[in-house]
């Protein structure tokens, strides 16, 4: 009896170690990746881009700044959220940005790099390259290997709109809670909310969301609020808004199946295992019933609605031809900032102007859409004169007053002194410099040959045919390096599968730094790093979707020797456990688990190379 109570605490123990370094070797801090839900998609067809970070302080993060999507079109983002989770008082954290993006027309379009503010440093994602078909791309298998588990009424997540009915361009704004009886440790919009007709700015989210207690359906709730938007609806008619789809994870307590007695003792509550399965939970979609504006609208109006003020002035009336004159013109107020229209200036034939440099400032302070919106003009007057700048005009449709609104700018007149343009004074003058420069021009005949010498013909021709074949082949020489470059830094996965085993060496060797130094954990630590993170670039499989296994049965179908994916699992697996016993192994047990690592990554590179694989 006695013998099979420690058998059950030993196995216990065994267990508890395992999951705890598993679970601790997932922590890393500091990193921040993209990536996309298809690399192949139809044009027209809708896909997620997500920026993702993931670290132990996630209240160090600041500025997320948005990248350049190139021809894609932003349809919702970015949608934030927060999964964190506590280990042995230690949190670990992830904060994803999402985006709802289409392409117009196909290609290869390339979404560049997002960065974040870390503890001082500027964190850099890696740029995303997305083909876009004329047709439809095949459907893409799911590589989730944990299922989801049915929620029922335990987790549901309601979308709720503070006005059922609005005018169109008129602010409502749109939250999702989250209303939970279970344990929930983190979560991940599987699939954000399409605003179909409408502008929408979402609100940042709290780092650490506010928890309150609800009763729905005569039961009681803990909420979150997980994402709150403001929308504007940008035509009129019965508009939907699609549901949010949530992946929770959460933790459920696991039971033993068993007749034996002994078994039943340890279902106890007491001796319970907890795991964590994933609930996918979809909230309820929404209709918004929007009336139009009035069709009486006057010559103007490009769509602006809401409460403005507009203003235009320029730094300057009194000027010389050829100098230039800023004209800032500017927009602010409440409503749809960002799809407002700023007028354009009716300028003098002799005025020239730049494209003008549009910025835009958006606050969302008191749950209510407000911002500027500034052009910038450069205007270069080339004739000496007065002219005058017409007013400019800028129509919105104010939903208090529910008429439409014209303001005008001011008239500016502008007085223009002649300059040193050549438009304005008629008359060039040639700079002194130029001149003085004008006698180096000339050089003196060389009336005699000087002394001749004969040169080796053979010699020479050599010289000369060498000439003549080499840059040739410099060129394609150079021409094919680069075109291989631009394909290998172009797939990410296929330059981190090329440079695998270079990077398993270097953590190597920094391990065996570590050895000779005595740091016994930290070399126990980086080994295990070096073989797992080998793994998954060698075989391209992403972080959170690694699985022993599975890494097993992809080895084996490339070539890889059976005696070398177990010396392999067995440095991984006495790395992982040594790592949390000190003291269980001697000093040559350690430089042999090194050698072992290094023979095995080495015998595994060959197995690769021989099958092609690049």
């Amino acid at each position: 009896m006695f013998d099979r109570i420690h058998k059950y605490l030993f196995f216990l123990f065994i267990g508890a170690i395992l999951g705890f370094s598993s679970t601790v070797a997932i922590a890393q801090d500091g990193t921040f990746t993209a990536s996309a839900a298809q690399s192949r998609i139809a044009a027209g067809e809708q896909f997620q881009a997500t920026f993702t970070f993931d670290g132990s302080d996630y209240n160090s993060v600041r500025d997320f700044k948005a990248p350049n999507f190139g021809q894609f079109v932003v349809i919702s983002g970015p949608n934030q959220s927060t999964n964190m989770q506590w280990v042995n008082g230690k949190m670990s954290a992830s904060i994803s940005y999402t985006y709802i993006l289409y392409a117009r027309q196909s290609g290869k379009i390339t979404i560049g790099s997002a960065t974040i503010e870390y503890k001082g440093k500027t964190l850099k994602s890696e740029p995303i390259q997305i083909e876009v078909l004329q047709g439809k791309p095949k459907q893409q298998q799911s590589q989730s290997n944990q299922p989801a588990a049915d929620a029922g009424d335990n987790l549901i997540i309601k979308a709720f709109a503070d006005k059922q009915r609005v005018r169109q361009g008129e602010q409502l704004i749109v939250i999702f809670k989250l209303y939970t009886r279970v344990s929930v440790t983190g979560y991940d919009l599987a699939k954000a909310p399409t605003f179909d007709g409408f502008w929408s700015e979402d609100f940042e989210m709290p780092k650490q969301p506010i928890q309150t207690t609800e009763m729905l359906n005569g039961k009681q709730y803990r909420t979150i609020v997980i994402k709150k938007t403001a929308l504007f609806a940008t035509q009129a008619g019965n508009l939907k808004i699609a549901p949010l789809e949530t992946r929770c994870a959460v933790q459920v307590q696991s039971k033993r199946r068993s007749n034996d007695p002994f078994d039943q003792f340890f279902n106890d509550p007491f001796f319970q295992q907890v795991q964590t399965v994933n609930m996918d939970v979809k909230s309820n979609p929404l209709t918004i019933i929007v009336d139009p504006i009035p069709a009486n609208a006057p010559s103007g109006f490009s769509g602006a609605i809401g409460r403005f003020a507009f203003n235009a002035s320029v730094d300057t009336r009194n000027v010389k031809a050829g100098d230039p004159i800023t004209l800032r013109v500017s927009v602010l107020g409440s409503g749809n900032v960002k799809l407002v229209t700023l007028p354009k200036p009716q300028l003098p034939a002799d005025m020239e102007s730049y494209e003008p440099k549009i910025s835009e400032e958006i606050s969302r302070d008191g749950g209510i859409i407000r911002g500027k919106k500034i052009a910038e003009y450069l205007l270069i007057p080339r004739n000496a004169g007065q002219r005058v700048l017409e007013p400019l005009q800028f129509v919105y449709f104010d939903l208090d007053k529910r008429e439409y609104i014209t303001l005008r700018s001011p008239k500016f007149e502008f007085s223009i002194a002649p300059g040193k343009d050549f438009s304005s004074s008629g008359i060039s003058l040639t700079a002194k410099e130029d001149v003085r420069m004008l006698g180096e021009d000339i050089r003196f005949l060389k009336l005699s040959i000087g002394h001749l010498q004969s040169a080796d013909e053979t010699k020479s021709s050599l010289w000369f045919i060498f000439g003549i074949i080499l840059p040739p082949l410099a060129f394609t020489g150079a021409w094919f390096y680069r075109k291989r470059r631009e394909k290998i830094y172009g797939d990410m996965p296929r330059l981190l599968f090329e440079t695998a085993g270079r990077e398993a060496s270097r953590r190597l060797k920094k391990a065996r730094a570590l050895l000779e130094q005595g740091n016994t954990e930290s070399y126990h630590a980086e080994i295990l790093r070096a073989l797992m993170v080998y793994l998954e670039h060698k075989l391209r499989t992403p972080k959170s979707k690694f699985v022993m296994e599975e890494a097993i049965v992809k080895l084996r179908h490339n070539g890889v020797n059976e005696e070398v994916i177990q010396s392999l699992k067995m440095c991984m697996e006495r790395a992982e456990f040594v790592r949390y016993a000190p003291g269980s192994d001697t000093t040559d047990a350690r430089r042999e688990l090194l050698d072992i690592a290094a023979s095995a990554i080495n015998s595994i590179e060959q197995s690769f190379g021989k099958r092609g694989n690049a």
